[in-house]
């Protein structure tokens, strides 16, 4: 035997043996021990990561307990197997753990030793800070760089594993650091985001993978189409990429995997997108497909690989680190049930990871069932597990304040075999949960409503209609929780049959659901397992389809269209021997799945215009660019005109594509800001600071036709008549090849019965307003005066028949004052004149009747209603016939 591995056994040994000596003799156990990291600022706030002591009572057969720590800045009682206290002063304290046990009352002490802080590490005089930095410059980051420490520390950078004081960096990134109190092994953490500027941002990861069984993987394999800017649309951004589209995922094999288990197995995606690690609850693996290891090189776990849902992988969440470089494994111990967690670090091994924690006690007498539910955008994490031989759920909330467990009595007691194994699940929203229960020898799902404070309400127990054995196993609700999926999970060697159920959870009572229960496979020859819905990545698109896991298979069943009511024909059901082939064999399980809060390293520059139609300003604005460097924005347009601003509106002056250039230049900022605030001096000092880089960006923007509305002439009203009559407003509008009308008030009253209309008839002088939509969405407005006043009139004949039946020359007149009309033969000469226009002419001359023929004739007369118009002249000539 080698060295180092009689060195891990050795340890394994160690390790077992003081935990079985923690049960023998009745102790406790206790986690890292640190002051509570609260600090006063000057300001009186407070600030720091509160940290909490753990205890965990070890001894299986106490049934109740109290703890006392023995601190007499805290008072209170507290009774529940794990425990959580804050000591706010280092030295040793004698805790305490009165305990009622089958054989008695049991009192037990640990001296625990409650070590200091070390000095709060700083980025710019901050526990979590930005900074900017001008391209192709470096950044040394000095956690101590405005306060020397004091005290003999250690120190442990995110995400590179360095062990210095001080690092130097290129690239942007949140980077971290921990520093540790070498006396005391207590720690704290400071965080800075490093932005370069105008770095673009990083790719995100690959393809969603799932690893479970005997080496199978499914992949997720994603297809981004690059969106084609909408021209058209009213806002949007210029000069940066265009964004994805849409993004579609095809199900594909995807590799292999050293996995060896029937069931459970958990997997989590790190910052970057890429897989971190995964599990089978024993070996832990890297994305790599390594095995993790402690510092000595010691990889298993005593997890569970056969339980059916007992194993799971979530971030460690921290107040003032770079999500995620921790992350906890839940496990089920496989001898004496205890859940537990370990925690993994990606600060060690070049990012691949190392196992820092090892089987830190959660819960007793648990069943094979836990499942997660993401909270606060990942911010923090519940854990559901259920008590064996009882109604009592355990829920685990998981976040900076570490792990902290609570009870919740509600359902029915596990008490019949098939009750413990199977599946906890929530729906996509997190607002429902189920889980398998045996009642009575018959299969049943139970349906919860949770509240937003974590508190389950049972709302339907479903019998479906199958006696147990075999025992309903897999759940998965579909994307709109109106549909639950169910799998009963029979034995082929023992002839058990296994069936997958569609459940529809919209309707009203248990009976009705139970009785519209679709069947949509059965099979004698399959063993039907787990149901997920994939993939899990909460940015994939709706259109999820759910998998389903066939032991020993070496292809995934699915359903298409889970959304749909109805059998295998309306759901889109797919069997194995149609399925999603996968590398390597399944079990019953398919794996957690977690995802890290994801980086967004870097940012590329781009602006945003508001406004893109004809005849109206479109807003730029540029934002954020290299904050808090200083910058300068100049944009230039294709006329020449040049404006200067982060924010500048401009007419484009002509409809169609218009380029813009924005030419930007970034400037160094000068210590001197530091220590002044004064806007008028801030500008003097800006005098002083150099350029860190300029960039030219250049793109185009398309601008709409928008209505043009144009009335021909003047509107007037005549107020003189009895009734008045009603006049047109009938504009024409251009620009567009669809129209919307709108008639206002000038007070912006809708003006009633127009309906859309593009012309109206009004009786009221007044200032009317017109507002036309067009088909590009884009409106146009027009004020129209409607003047008081009466438009003459004058209506000549065109001919007369002197003696005959029409004997004068009579005219239509209105309106008008001061008339002359004059009548002349053809050659000019004068033969009728008149100021009376009531007067008529019969056609003489001299009282002779002029020959047949064509006599000009020309009126002239003043506006009754507009004087200033001056001397009105009407012109023409009439026919006299015989």
């Amino acid at each position: 035997m080698k060295k180092t591995e009689g060195k891990h056994i050795l340890l394994l040994f160690f390790c077992s043996l003081i935990l079985s000596s923690l049960n023998t003799h009745a102790q406790f156990f206790v986690g890292k021990a640190c002051i509570v990291d609260v600090q006063s600022n000057q300001d009186g706030s407070v600030s720091g990561c509160p940290n909490p002591t753990y205890f965990f009572d070890t001894d299986t057969s106490s049934i109740t307990r109290t703890w006392n720590f023995n601190d007499p800045t805290a008072a209170g009682t507290v009774t529940t197997r794990s425990a959580q206290h804050y000591f706010s002063t280092p030295g040793d304290y004698s805790v305490t753990l009165i305990k009622n046990t089958p054989t008695g009352s049991q009192t037990v002490s640990q001296i625990v030793k409650v070590g200091n802080l070390p000095q709060q590490p700083k980025f710019n005089g901050k526990t979590v800070a930005d900074t900017t930095v001008c391209s192709n410059n470096t950044l040394e980051l000095n956690p101590f760089k405005l306060n020397l420490p004091i005290g003999n520390y250690s120190y442990l950078w995110y995400p590179g594993g360095d062990t210095t004081k001080t690092i130097t960096v290129d690239s942007s990134g949140c980077y971290s650091v921990e520093v540790f109190d070498e006396t005391s092994g207590c720690s704290r953490k400071a965080k800075i985001n490093v932005k370069f500027c105008y770095e673009e941002s990083s790719g995100g990861g690959g393809s969603e993978k799932w690893y479970f069984g005997q080496g199978a993987t499914l992949e997720f394999q994603a297809d981004a189409q690059e969106a084609v800017r909408d021209s058209l649309a009213e806002e949007g951004t210029v000069f940066g990429d265009p964004p994805q589209d849409s993004v579609t995922y095809t199900p594909v094999p995807g590799g292999s995997n050293p996995l060896v288990t029937n069931t459970a197995s958990a997997m989590v995606y790190g910052p970057s997108g890429d897989i971190a690690f995964y599990t089978d609850g024993i070996n832990i693996y890297n994305g790599n497909d390594e095995l993790i290891t402690d510092e000595f090189g010691v990889s298993q776990l005593n997890g569970n690989n056969t339980a059916s849902q007992a194993v799971a992988v979530i971030p460690k969440n921290d107040c003032s680190e770079c999500p995620h470089h921790q992350y906890y494994v839940f496990t089920k111990d496989v001898d004496s049930g205890l859940l537990s967690y370990s925690v993994i670090d990606l600060r060690y091994d070049d990012g691949l990871g190392r196992i820092v924690e090892r089987n830190v006690p959660v819960a007793y007498g648990v069943s094979d069932k836990l499942t997660v539910l993401s909270q606060n955008e990942g911010g923090s994490f519940d854990l559901y597990t259920h008590e064996e031989g009882n109604n009592t759920f355990q829920v685990i909330q998981v976040d900076s304040l570490g792990v902290n467990v609570s009870t919740q009595e509600v359902g029915i007691p596990y008490i019949e075999e098939g009750s413990e194994t199977g599946y906890i699940v929530f729906s996509p929203n997190g607002e429902k949960m189920a889980q398998a229960v045996v009642i009575g020898g018959q299969n049943y799902v139970e349906i919860y409503n949770r509240d937003t404070t974590g508190v389950l309400t049972l709302i339907n127990t479903v019998n479906l209609g199958i006696a147990a054995p075999p025992s309903v196993y897999g759940l998965s609700f579909n994307e709109d929780n109106r549909f639950l999926y169910a799998t009963v999970s029979g034995e082929v060697s023992l002839g058990q049959s296994s069936s997958l159920l569609q459940i529809p959870l919209f309707l009203a009572d248990n009976n009705a659901i139970s009785g519209a229960i679709e069947v949509i496979a059965t099979s004698v020859t399959e063993q039907f397992g787990a149901l997920q819905l994939g993939p899990v990545d909460v940015n994939a698109p709706p259109g999820k389809s759910i998998y389903m896991a066939i032991q020993g298979s070496n292809k995934l069943a699915y359903i298409q269209d889970p959304d749909i009511q109805g059998g295998p024909a309306f759901v889109g059901y797919i069997d194995s021997n149609n399925g999603i082939e996968i590398s390597g064999q399944s079990g019953l399980g398919l794996p957690t799945i977690a995802y890290a809060a994801q980086s967004q390293d870097g940012s590329g520059v781009s602006a945003n215009y508001f406004g893109n139609c004809f005849n109206s300003a479109t807003g730029l604005e540029t934002q954020g660019i290299c904050d808090p460097l200083r910058n300068e924005v100049t944009w230039e347009f294709e006329d020449g005109t040049s404006l200067k601003g982060k924010n500048v509106n401009y007419t484009f002056p002509r409809v169609g594509w218009n380029k813009i250039k924005a030419v930007i230049k970034v400037y160094n900022t000068s210590p001197i800001k530091q220590v002044i605030d004064n806007p008028i001096l801030n500008q003097i000092v800006n005098l002083t600071e150099t350029e860190c880089t300029e960039v030219i960006l250049e793109d185009s923007i398309y601008i709409k036709p928008s209505p043009e509305i144009s009335i021909n002439d003047s509107i007037y009203v005549c107020l003189r008549d009895t009734p008045i009559e009603a006049v047109a407003i009938d504009p024409t509008v251009t620009g567009g090849n669809e129209f919307i009308y709108s008639w206002f008030t000038r007070s912006g009253v809708p003006i009633s019965g127009t309906n859309g209309d593009s012309a109206i008839y009004v009786k009221i002088p007044e200032t009317y307003v017109l507002q036309v939509e067009n088909d590009f969405q884009c409106l146009s407005e027009k004020d129209i005066l409607v003047e008081p006043g009466c438009i003459p009139e004058v209506q000549f004949p065109t001919a007369f028949t002197p003696n005959g039946a029409n004997p004068n020359f009579t005219f239509y007149y209105k309106y008008t004052y001061n008339p002359n009309l004059k009548i002349y033969t053809r050659w000019g000469e004068l033969i009728f004149e008149t100021n009376e226009l009531d007067s008529t002419w019969n056609g003489t001359k001299r009282n002779k009747l002029v020959p047949t023929g064509i006599y000009p004739y020309v009126l002239t007369y003043d506006v009754q209603d507009f004087p200033e118009w001056g001397r009105q002249k009407v012109v023409g000539s009439v026919w006299i016939l015989r």
